[in-house]
């Protein structure tokens, strides 16, 4: 029939529309490798670092010397909050929703703002049973608020009870001030926070081995990538860019830049290792969007014997140089220091010839403070 025949030739266009965008796309990928070259990961020699072991803590709850992996350490946080549901049922589910949700922050914040909804319905329209009533069937409530953890918690601490049918879960108090509290509180309240344990080693070349080998093995935790849908879709336009650039005629620097930004991937770790002068080497552990500062900080705190002389660091990579004075707010992973970085140490040669002129007797060749320099190990 015509019908029939209009179908067939609307699929048959849309099938061979498939194939030149799959064979414009492999085009793209060919020219990518005879720009680029073909990118390949190995993974078969020995990791320098353990990147299993990655360290957290929780100064709000535990204080600074509580160490623990990220899964024992949230499940020690929810442990925690748990033993507070008694004496404080709407701010500790809140928390709780709001902290063990934490891998998906698309899902969680889709359902805290549906949650607000129904909160926000009964307290502008209290005399609305509808707004009142939450079917368990809902798929919207299926979908994207039951899954959460502690969602359903957190609505029962609200004042939420279950219907004598079990369809549905009830709003049945005459006052909304206690829903009014809960809202309140889960707009305003923040999810508890870990931090990343910076994980400092101290390392002792040894007399065979001067020369430190690179960090060969990428992580295969997913602690080391977060990547949001919103990330995701802008790669998704990043490799339409891609594309389109491909075909086009480009300078070498156009190139260069853009294989930079190819090869920004979406690291939440890095891990930075610092020679000093002396072979030396100290390793310490940041997240990819901490500020360059921030390192320039630590190392003045709790590393070097002279906290107040500037300094300098300089990427063994690409010789680029970051000094201690630059208060420019500079990520890690914008100076290119992810996932891993091997650094050089110097102190600022201005700074150190007026501070020698200034002390007698002063030691330039010391660098870390001796109290974790007797914790090196030999590399």
């Amino acid at each position: 029939s015509r019908t029939a025949d209009s179908v067939r030739r609307q699929a048959q266009r849309e099938l061979e529309q498939e194939k030149a965008l799959e064979d414009e796309y492999q085009k793209a990928l060919d020219l990518k490798d005879h720009y680029f070259g073909n990118r390949q990961i190995s993974i078969e020699s020995a990791p320098v670092v353990d990147y299993s072991k990655l360290f957290f803590k929780c100064p709000d709850i535990f204080g600074d010397n509580v160490c623990l992996t990220y899964d024992e350490l949230q499940q020690r946080i929810e442990s925690t909050l748990k033993s507070q549901l008694d004496s404080e049922p709407i701010i500790t589910t809140i928390l709780l929703f709001l902290t063990c949700n934490q891998k998906d922050l698309d899902k969680l914040n889709t359902g805290k703002e549906i949650i607000c909804k129904y909160f926000d319905n009964i307290i502008s329209s209290p005399n609305e049973d509808k707004y009142r009533r939450i079917r368990l069937q809902n798929k919207i409530y299926l979908e994207k608020v039951f899954q959460l953890k502690y969602a359903t918690e957190l609505l029962q601490a609200s004042g939420f009870i279950t219907s004598d049918d079990n369809e549905s879960i009830i709003y049945q108090e005459y006052s909304i001030e206690r829903l009014q509290l809960a809202r309140d509180t889960l707009m305003n309240s923040k999810p508890i926070k870990v931090q990343l344990d910076k994980n400092l080693k101290i390392f002792q070349p040894t007399t065979e081995q001067l020369c430190i080998p690179p960090v060969q093995l990428l992580p295969q935790d997913p602690l080391f990538y977060q990547i949001t849908i919103n990330e995701l879709l802008r790669e998704k336009q990043r490799q339409k860019d891609l594309l389109e650039k491909e075909q086009m005629l480009r300078t070498k620097a156009m190139r260069e830049r853009d294989e930079k930004s190819y090869l920004n991937v979406q690291y939440k770790y890095t891990i930075l290792r610092i020679r000093m002068p002396d072979e030396i080497i100290l390793q310490v552990i940041f997240q990819s969007n901490d500020l360059l500062s921030s390192l320039f900080e630590y190392l003045r705190t709790y590393c070097l014997v002279y906290n107040t002389l500037p300094f300098i660091l300089t990427s063994m990579a690409d010789r680029r140089i970051y000094s201690s004075e630059d208060e420019q707010p500079i990520t890690l992973s914008q100076c290119d220091l992810v996932p891993t970085a091997f650094l050089s140490f110097r102190w600022n040669d201005l700074a150190l010839r007026e501070l020698k002129e200034q002390t007698d007797h002063f030691s330039a060749n010391i660098y870390i403070k001796p109290e974790i320099l007797i914790n090196a190990a030999p590399l």
